[in-house]
């Protein structure tokens, strides 16, 4: 099918998802700008978990032997209980002998994208925070909140994350309500090996109000992510370091020399999450992706990965239809079922997990160890780690190198 003639394309957030489109997009020949907020372009966010799918983007965009060069290998997730009860215990080898996740800093991903972004024709505004948009005979006009207007643009891809404000104001009738949990995490010297000789993200709970993870990202370094109501990461309100590594010590007291690294240097960064569904993806040329368009908890370890992919089906609709609308609504279909999947999956899970249900922490430790046993259950189980879910009944498989198969 003849593909969409060249496009004047506005994104809006120069994070994971934002950079990937914006530079598949110039790839393909669109003309392509970014607007990013801050005065410079940088990361936000700790370590984090990419996904066989996601991994799949990146050599489409020729990052991902670089990435791997920066990450961490990861065959699998362990999860115990304060009792050292087996709680989760799933690894990628099940679904192929060559398959694998990737732990890597946030920001190390970061580099790699806007490097990339750089090197392709698209164009980066900074110190241009977008507050509106105006539409006008099909095309759309952003607005920054100096009152400059840029565009107009035939397309504009919202890509600002799960505190979106542009969704709050073109998608009044979305669903975004913050999640009751966060976390504080910060990044810690592992020398002497202790999260990343497993090669494993691994995980300590407690009930559901006790929940701490270390994820090796590489360069021997690891996360460190600790569990907390959202009401005591509110700004400005202070976190009892000494009572948390008390905490904590009790809870992982073999992982007490990351504790103490992290109790010392007192740098954690906190991170609130939302829940996000939109009544559709796009509003007439104004398209959501990411974690705008289909936030969760991190539970599942999909954020990234998710924006990824959106990144890529929106390029290959581009490249496939021969008009915008019909490639909205491809990329809406693509995407649809298992987007929808993960939101979902996310939100049952969470209150397992992070709750002040502790009731729900009992079912999960009788569960959910001898679920990651069951053959039928391991695999669905599997297949949701790794992003392959193409919704409840379905997911797809890796190729014959182990990789995730991209049509494009």
């Amino acid at each position: 099918m003849t593909p969409v003639a060249v496009l004047e394309v506005g994104v809006v957030g120069c994070g994971v998802a934002g950079q990937a489109a914006a530079t598949l997009l110039a790839d393909t020949g669109h003309r392509v700008t970014v607007f990013e907020r801050f005065a410079e372009a940088k990361p936000s966010g700790a370590g984090l978990l990419l996904q066989p799918t996601g991994l799949a983007v990146l050599r489409v965009l020729g990052l991902a032997e670089e990435a791997e060069r920066l990450g961490a290998r990861i065959d699998g997730l362990l999860g115990l209980n304060h009792r050292r009860h087996v709680v989760l215990d799933l690894a990628y080898g099940d679904l192929h002998p060559a398959a694998y996740g990737l732990g890597i800093h946030r920001g190390a991903l970061f580099k790699l994208l806007h490097a990339r972004l750089q090197r392709s024709t698209a164009g980066l505004v900074t110190d241009a925070e977008i507050v509106d948009v105006v539409h006008d005979a099909g095309r759309a006009t952003l607005v920054d909140k100096a009152g400059r207007r840029h565009g107009p643009f035939d397309l504009v891809v919202v890509a600002d994350g799960a505190h979106s404000r542009l969704r709050e104001r073109l998608m009044p009738r979305a669903w975004a309500p913050l999640y009751p949990w966060g976390c504080i995490w910060a990044t810690v010297p592992d020398h002497r090996g202790f999260a990343t000789a497993p090669g494993m993200l691994q995980q300590r709970v407690h009930g559901t109000a006790t929940m701490m993870g270390l994820l090796p990202i590489g360069q021997n370094l690891v996360t460190l992510f600790w569990s907390l109501p959202a009401a005591q990461l509110e700004p400005g309100r202070s976190i009892d370091i000494e009572a948390w590594r008390t905490e904590a010590m009790a809870l992982w007291p073999e992982a007490a020399t990351l504790i103490e690294h992290a109790a010392n240097a007192g740098d954690f960064a906190r991170a609130t999450y939302r829940h996000v569904a939109l009544p559709r993806w796009n509003e007439g040329p104004v398209l959501f992706i990411g974690d705008a368009a289909h936030g969760t908890s991190p539970q599942l370890g999909q954020g990234a990965n998710l924006g990824l992919l959106d990144a890529h089906a929106l390029s290959r609709a581009l490249a496939t239809n021969a008009g915008l609308a019909a490639a909205l609504a491809q990329f809406a279909r693509e995407r649809g079922s298992a987007v929808r999947f993960y939101r979902q999956a996310s939100h049952l899970l969470t209150p397992f997990f992070q709750s002040h249900l502790p009731l729900l922490g009992s079912v999960r430790d009788a569960l959910m160890g001898p679920a990651c046993r069951a053959p039928g259950l391991r695999g669905i189980m599997t297949t949701t780690l790794a992003g392959l879910r193409r919704g409840w009944l379905s997911a797809s498989t890796l190729d014959a190198e182990g990789h995730y198969p991209l049509d494009f």
